[in-house]
């Protein structure tokens, strides 16, 4: 008997240390004390059950003996299988449970996991106002003379402030909104019949994140308002001027810029800037009964991370999943790591630079005094920056998200007109990328920018396949199949994800003649981002333009990376998120290069990508009958906002290369430094291309070296190393087309410098001095 005692009691005593070590009391609401005499008395019955069967068992028979023996046994098993820690929760385990003196105790444990769905579905009830919750009580408004001011303000024990992205908790503690645009839960009473407060926010210029408060909509007891943009309020869909009351408990009335809201029964305050500016004030009986976004005001900062089932809190929460727990649903969220990656290519100097240019201004010098407090603005208005679309915006944000934290702690009113004209002046302005895209990268960090400025994403980079597009529009495609396109002066998708999703590329064509009588060869790529609503375009030289907006290289944004090969005068881009490059020599040549999650799913002039090369005659929608050649297919894709006259343009077929074209081309891909390449890739098929093109063009040089600078950029992929093969007497690059090869005054073909009438060359050959007679 005394074995049998010893053992349960180490059992139960293994599941109470257990069991207080990872599931406290708090993922219940049962109180330490409760838990205590739960346990308690759970201990005594198991111990009395055992004691009686244990006194038994040495009565009776044997076979009576092992049966109470198994009996007790199972008793103590059971007592350790069903313990809150690590319980699965499932139908099965709850019913094996069932005579466990915990079993109340495990059906509380299992409620709580799922309590979060229930109670945000019931928080979406209550912000969609349906039609159960309209009848609660019967609602009554009334409006106030003009003029209107409470006297009776709630003595506020803790206020939560929201401005832009940051969020000011109950207890001090700021973090950034790092959802997507989307309605949150600022602030929520544990039996949610006081107060709850929703706030819907959307993202700057149309970005990823949420970092612009838009309105507010807030449950007062059975009382519910949304105040917005504009001063007036919003009541059970309808709008009303302020002041008013409603159902002689909720005061709404505007103050100057504000428009404060007051339910002095419930302990609440709210004051609404139309700028996007709130803040939550409440009495001391909301003390440890809060949850939301606005923390749990347990006058604990440092355990602020909350949701229904971490409900008091838990450093297991990153701050992502913290904001996105309270969104309402709907909502797209960027994950972890792209959210990282944002950070991660954030411009800090610059945006550092920023915000001291905000903070300046001079009606919000009085309100930063403290240096602690100005690090701590420095450190937020840089995470705001950082996922903001619109630095103009978020630089106003930012400021008035001061200007009210001022009144606050030092009672200092600010006119927002004010703050707005200081940030319009015309030197602030200048300084101000207008969007997120005209940021350009302005430091090196280590292992960032490596190689010209590659990423150091590029070099995890995994092509599966590329296609060419080069000379006098030639393509040769993923799948390896080559042909002439024939492509007309005219714009053609050279490659696009299958449903038009992900992204396309596009190529531009320009005929050598304005008649368009003879050859055309690439002169602009435009590449789109469709997922994440990216434009490149790349022209001649170093041409690059982002967005509606030519940038310096290198430029490194969220999703795409842009840099220049000064050894090889290429441009790259890269979008790691799409896993796509785009190599282009500035003058007529252009790689496409895939990795393997678009093999069997492109179309375009580049083909199908799915290792079948007889089938890269492809259409955008497929029909019965096919183009019989690429020429017709290629004609097929030519976008409809073309102007040209199709008889300008002379069957491809209709030049017959003379003898004199072949040999001027043989002689050009068969030069030694070409050597290497002989085997992995034969250069007869480029001298029969490029003798075509010769046939055509007008400037037979130009139209050869198009074609070898092809096959030398084919070769160096293959063999996986550079040849230094142009000379100024072979295909020598036209210099001229990145910066003027440094040339101040005119830049002649290839690269030679000149000066104007009346100046003369300098001695570094590049800068002009004005001629003066002796």
């Amino acid at each position: 008997r005394d074995h049998v005692m010893l053992k349960t009691w180490a059992v139960i005593s293994s599941g109470i240390n257990a069991e207080y070590g990872d599931a406290p009391a708090e993922y219940f609401s049962l109180s330490f004390f409760e838990m205590e005499k739960r346990y308690l008395f759970a201990i005594t019955l198991v111990l009395v059950t055992v004691s009686g069967l244990a006194i038994n068992v040495n009565r009776g028979p044997p076979a009576k003996r092992a049966r109470l023996e198994k009996k007790a046994k199972k008793i103590a098993e059971d007592t350790f299988l069903c313990n809150v820690n690590d319980f699965d929760c499932s139908e099965s385990s709850l019913k094996n449970c069932k005579r466990s003196p915990n079993y109340k105790t495990l059906k509380q444990y299992c409620f709580s996991l799922n309590d979060h769905e229930k109670l945000m579905g019931h928080l979406e009830d209550i912000y969609n106002g349906n039609d159960e919750l309209k009848s609660r009580s019967k609602r009554r408004l009334e409006q106030l003379d003009d003029g209107f001011t409470s006297f009776s303000e709630v003595d506020a024990a803790g206020s939560c402030s929201i401005g832009g992205g940051t969020i000011t908790t109950f207890d001090g503690y700021s973090h950034t909104l790092t959802g997507g645009p989307c309605t949150y839960v600022l602030a929520v009473d544990r039996t949610i019949s006081k107060l709850v407060v929703y706030g819907t926010f959307v993202s700057q210029d149309g970005g990823k994140f949420a970092n612009k408060l838009i309105n507010v909509a807030l449950y007062m007891g059975a009382d519910t308002l949304v105040l917005g943009q504009g001063y007036d309020i919003n009541y059970q869909g309808l709008g009303y001027d302020t002041p008013a009351i409603i159902n002689d408990k909720l005061v709404v009335w505007r103050d100057g810029q504000y428009i404060y809201a007051e339910a002095k029964a419930l302990h609440a305050h709210i004051r609404w800037d139309p700028l996007g500016q709130l803040k939550i004030a409440v009495g001391a009986q909301y003390a440890n009964e809060t949850l939301g976004l606005c923390g749990l005001f347990n006058n604990d900062a440092s355990l602020e991370h909350n949701t229904i089932t971490y409900n008091y809190g838990s450093n297991d929460l990153t701050a992502n999943d913290f904001s996105t727990q309270w969104a309402l649903s709907g909502c797209y969220h960027e994950d972890a790591g792209r959210l990282a990656e944002r950070m991660r290519n954030c411009d800090t100097y610059l945006y550092t630079r920023l915000c001291s240019v905000t903070h300046a201004a001079p009606d919000l010098i009085s309100c930063i005094r403290d240096e602690t407090l100005a690090m701590r603005y420095q450190e937020e208005c840089v995470q705001n920056l950082c996922l903001c679309d619109d630095l103009d915006e978020c630089m106003y944000a930012e400021s008035l998200r001061i200007s009210n934290d001022c009144l606050d702690r030092i009672g200092v009113s600010i006119d927002n007109g004010a703050l707005r004209e200081y940030l319009d002046q015309g030197y602030i302005q200048a300084a101000i990328p207008q969007n997120y895209a005209e940021v350009p990268t302005t430091s090196e960090e280590l292992g960032n920018l490596k190689n010209f400025g590659q990423p150091y994403e590029y070099q995890d980079f995994m092509p599966a396949g590329s296609c060419y597009v080069y000379g006098h529009s030639y393509v040769h495609t993923f799948d390896n199949t080559a042909y002439r396109t024939g492509a007309h002066g005219c714009t053609y998708p050279l490659s696009l994800k299958e449903g038009i999703q992900h992204y396309t590329i596009y190529g531009t064509f320009a005929a050598e003649q304005p008649t368009g009588a003879l050859a055309s060869s690439l002169v602009y790529v435009s590449f789109f981002d469709l997922k994440n609503r990216v434009r490149v375009q790349l022209g001649q030289g170093l041409e690059v333009n982002y967005e509606g907006s030519a940038v310096q290289l290198p430029y490194h944004r969220e999703f795409v990376s842009i840099w220049y090969d000064s050894d090889q005068h290429h441009i790259y881009v890269y979008d790691h998120d799409l896993g796509l490059e785009l190599r282009w020599d500035g003058e007529a040549a252009l790689r496409i290069t895939l990795d393997a999650r678009y093999q069997g799913e492109t179309k375009g002039l580049c083909g199908t990508f799915n290792a079948d090369s007889t089938d890269e005659i492809n259409l955008l929608k497929e029909t019965v009958v096919m183009p019989s050649d690429y020429q017709i297919m290629v004609q097929a894709w030519e976008l409809p906002t073309c102007s040209h006259k199709v008889s300008d343009y002379n069957p491809v077929d209709f030049c017959l290369p003379s003898l004199q074209d072949y040999t001027s081309c043989k002689q050009a891909l068969t030069n030694v430094k070409f050597s290497y390449c002989v085997t992995e890739l034969p250069p007869i098929h480029f001298i029969e291309r490029c003798e075509q093109d010769l046939c055509r063009c007008a400037d037979d040089e130009a139209c050869k070296c198009d074609v070898v600078s092809a096959y030398a950029q084919m070769c160096q992929d293959v063999i996986n190393h550079s040849l230094d093969w142009r000379s100024d007497e072979f295909c020598p690059r036209n210099l001229c087309l990145y910066n003027k090869n440094g040339c101040l005054h005119k830049c002649n073909a290839p690269g030679v410098c000149s000066c104007d009438d009346g100046f003369e060359l300098g001695a570094d050959g590049k800068s002009c001095l004005v001629i003066i007679a002796e």
